[in-house]
């Protein structure tokens, strides 16, 4: 019997990597006949460049950045053998990262930017780039800014590169655009489909996870229309339309404006990486697995991207706490969900149990399988 085991990460506890690793002991002390396959896999969130380097080799490189508050960063990125770059935008601009009390009114994806710059420095010829765990609203104008584009006010003076400078916009100029970007295919690892305003918009849905206050999300908000508008007028293009446009607080849809970028699901790149469907093609089961799997997993995220394209293999789901209905999950492609964390437990807690409740929850699957 073959077994893939390929989890996300349980956020908060277990990197991906170690939940694959838990996961599998738990599967072989209750079937040690059969042969487990452990897979790394990402969304385009933390642990993507990890995933790719375990999955096509290459090396780790790191770059001094600003943080999303300003401060100095060591982030790292990925040059893959075949000149391919990978990088996070978390490890540059990335929640972790924020100030304590820090808003997405003041933050800023400049660093993300040079990250950017230091991949064109290290010799890429292509970059895919996760926009996973921001802690910025910016539009993607602090990143573009570490590139060479100039945002200007009504003066002709540099606006701050900020969810709350955006509206001192008055122009955009790309003429000093890195050239090394001309040509260049960049991918981003997406695996939110939210247009950039409105109701299900950047601001809306995902600045108060950074930060922001009831008035600071209609300030951010505004301040994104605004940019589309100056995007519109002077570049020709349509900001606010665009699936994916308002991932990472605007990022998504400044890669694609000024860097010409693609969005594309962030689950689908990794699954490619690890050559996903041919060693899926003589699997008995799949086990994959997620801190929290609920409504928002069902829209890109690797369980159900694993799930779709197990071409009818027995899949089964150990996420940290369930938030879905056993009919909810069976129609996304799940046999068997189970939960490992009992439910009432404090943060703490969890963490300090998790990798026995992560064994005993794999070993349910397996008795389940049996």
């Amino acid at each position: 019997m073959k077994v893939i085991v390929i989890p996300d990460k349980f956020k908060g506890t277990l990197t991906a990597k170690q939940a694959g690793e838990i996961i599998s002991k738990g599967i072989i002390s209750v079937m040690p006949f059969c042969s487990v396959l452990r897979l790394t896999a990402a969304d385009g969130g933390d642990g993507t460049v990890d995933a790719y380097l375990d999955n096509v080799g290459g090396k780790k490189l790191y770059a001094k950045v600003k943080g999303p508050n300003g401060q100095e960063v060591n982030a790292p990125f990925a040059l893959l053998e075949d000149g391919t770059a990978v990088i996070e935008m978390a490890t540059a601009s990335g929640l972790i990262l924020a100030a304590e009390g820090s808003s997405p009114l003041y933050t800023d994806t400049y660093g993300t930017g040079q990250l950017i710059k230091a991949a064109l420095d290290a010799g890429c010829r292509r970059i895919i780039i996760g926009i996973g765990g921001s802690a910025t609203n910016d539009g993607g104008v602090g990143m573009a800014s570490a590139l060479g584009v100039r945002f200007l006010d009504k003066a002709g003076r540099s606006i701050a590169p900020t969810g709350a400078g955006l509206y001192a916009l008055d122009s955009i100029d790309m003429s000093g655009l890195d050239r090394r970007l001309d040509g260049m295919e960049v991918l981003v690892a997406c695996d939110v489909d939210n247009p950039l305003c409105g109701p299900t918009g950047a601001a809306e849905v995902f600045s108060r996870q950074k930060g922001a206050s009831e008035a600071a999300v209609k300030i951010l908000d505004r301040n994104l229309r605004h940019l589309a508008e100056v995007v519109k007028r002077d570049l020709g293009m349509d900001m606010l339309s665009v699936p994916g446009g308002g991932a990472a607080g605007g990022l998504g849809g400044g890669l694609l404006i000024f860097l010409n970028a693609i969005l594309t699901p962030g689950a689908d790149l990794l699954l490619d990486a690890c050559n996903f469907e041919t060693h899926a093609t003589d699997a008995d089961l799949i086990i994959t697995g997620e801190g929290c799997f609920d409504s928002q997993s069902l829209h890109g995220k690797l369980p159900t991207a694993i799930a779709a394209r197990a071409r009818g293999k027995r899949v089964a789901i150990i996420g940290g706490c369930i938030r879905l209905t056993e009919k909810e999950a069976e129609d996304a492609g799940f046999f068997c969900v189970e939960q490992s964390a009992p439910d009432g437990l404090t943060m703490d807690q969890i963490k300090a149990r998790c990798e026995s409740d992560l064994f005993a929850a794999a070993e349910r699957v397996a008795r389940r399988m049996l």
